[in-house]
C-alpha cells in the first residue's frame, strides 16, 4: 500500500481536516480515497461532534441573558446568566438552604428579579476579538507622523570613542 501526497491533497479539498487526520484515514481505508473520505465525514459527523457543537451554542446564546436585581427603581445586580451558572458549577457545594435563605432576603427588601435579553447588536463579545484586524493602509513612516524641528536634535549625530 502507497500512499502518495496526491492522494492526501485530494482528501484535503474535499474535507476540512488536518494533514495528519487524512493521512490517517488513507491508511485505515488501506489507500482508497473515496473510502477515506466517508470515513472523515462519518468521523465529522459522529454524535459527540454534535453535543459539542449543541453544547458551545447553548454558552454562547447564554452570554445574551442577564439577570437583573433592582430595588425602588435602583439596579443592584446586573450580572449575564452564563457567570451565575459558572458559579454554581464551581460551588456546587452550595447547599439549598442557602438559596432558600437569598430568596428570603429578597422577597423580604422588596427586591425585584427580572431576566432580560439583550439584543445581538449589543453583543458583549467583540467582532474584532474573533476576526483577524486588517492592517490599516496609512504609512507608517515616522516623518510623516512627526513634525520635525530643529532644535529636537533629529540632524545631530555624536560618536563616541
Amino acid at each position: 500500500m502507497v500512499i502518495k501526497d496526491s492522494d492526501i491533497e485530494i482528501i484535503l479539498q474535499r474535507v476540512n481536516v488536518s494533514y495528519a487526520e487524512a493521512e490517517k484515514a488513507l491508511i485505515k481505508s488501506k489507500g482508497d480515497i473515496n473510502r477515506a473520505i466517508r470515513y472523515l465525514e462519518k468521523k465529522e459527523n459522529s454524535f459527540f461532534k454534535k453535543v459539542i457543537t449543541n453544547i458551545n451554542k447553548l454558552i454562547l446564546n447564554l452570554v445574551y441573558y442577564q439577570l437583573v436585581l433592582t430595588r425602588k427603581g435602583e439596579t443592584l445586580i446586573n450580572l449575564p446568566i452564563i457567570l451565575i451558572v459558572f458559579f454554581f458549577i464551581v460551588f456546587e457545594d452550595l447547599k439549598y438552604v442557602e438559596m432558600i435563605i437569598l430568596l428570603l432576603i429578597i422577597i423580604l427588601t422588596d427586591c425585584k428579579v427580572s431576566i432580560h435579553k439583550k439584543d445581538k447588536a449589543e453583543n458583549p463579545i467583540k467582532e474584532e476579538v474573533i476576526k483577524p484586524k486588517t492592517k490599516s493602509k496609512q504609512n507608517d513612516d515616522i516623518t510623516t507622523t512627526l513634525e520635525v524641528i530643529e532644535e529636537d536634535d533629529y540632524n545631530e549625530i555624536f560618536v563616541e570613542n
